[in-house]
């Protein structure tokens, strides 16, 4: 049966009508839509073959309403925030039999969650080297974990450490190499050892001065940041992975960075 909802004045709720309270009214769209204030409380269905939107313009819904919007043709559906609207949600964009509730904090705010279809799972990507990555099918936001070069020692000639990048869409996210270090060769030197490949460590000298005092001399370790960005679907980016720096005279070379990038697919 057709639900009452929303009611309206005169209305004679029976007890039919109200065990069909949650039935909520679809609203069946074949084209790319402009959500409308009495979409509040229904479904949007699409049913378009080709990519598509859904538009949410401000100050159209305000606090508390909810609009769903759901799949159903084998275009993906892009909900798309008008001038001066903020979504946040971890994918705004819905391929077939998948479906998502916004619900509204304000007139310009709303939270995206899924509501159906397939359950999106986080997928690391990691890179030991440079090279390129190329986001999903539908996947328009990344998080990157990065971490420079660790920078090389000795008492002459070593190399700082190389910087890890990602070139997000928004910009390049960069975590800078570790310093170099070169010391005076004032004892005795016990050994040297490097940074690991990938993990962004400095290299290390341990030495013995002449009153057999022990000495450790460690380069800097590559800068460690995470942070997130705005992706293409099916678009590379360029991804750099610092080098670890140079070993100098008497001394060791620095560990070569990583990057990992996580996308929820």
């Amino acid at each position: 049966m057709t639900t009452p909802f929303p009611f309206v004045a005169g209305t004679v709720l029976t007890a039919a009508k109200l065990n069909d309270i949650t039935n909520l009214p679809l609203n069946d769209q074949t084209a790319s839509y402009v959500a409308l204030v009495g979409d509040a409380g229904k479904r949007v269905v699409m049913n378009v073959a080709s990519a598509n939107t859904v538009t949410i313009n401000n100050s159209i819904f305000t606090l508390g309403d909810t609009v769903e919007v759901l799949n159903k043709g084998a275009g993906a559906t892009t909900i798309t925030a008008g001038a001066g609207v903020t979504l946040n949600g971890l994918s705004l964009v819905l391929s077939q039999y998948q479906g998502a509730s916004i619900t509204f904090l304000s007139a310009s705010v709303a939270l995206v969650f899924p509501t159906g279809g397939s359950v999106k799972t986080p997928r690391i990507t990691a890179f030991s080297a440079s090279g390129t990555f190329t986001p999903a099918a539908g996947v328009t936001y990344a998080v990157a974990y990065l971490r420079g070069g660790g920078g090389g020692v000795g008492t002459a000639s070593s190399g700082a450490g190389g910087s890890s990048s990602v070139a997000f869409a928004g910009g390049t996210i960069t975590a800078n190499g570790g310093g170099l270090l070169n010391t005076a060769d004032t004892g005795t030197t016990v050994g040297s050892y490097a940074g690991a490949a990938n993990s962004g460590q400095g290299g290390g000298r341990a030495a013995r001065d002449s009153t057999a005092y022990g000495l450790s001399l460690n380069a800097g370790n590559g800068a460690e940041i995470v942070a997130g960005g705005a992706v293409t679907p099916a678009v590379g980016i360029t991804v750099t992975v610092g080098a670890g720096g140079t070993a100098g005279t008497i001394g060791a070379a620095g560990g070569s960075g990583y990057v990992y990038i996580e996308t929820f697919e």
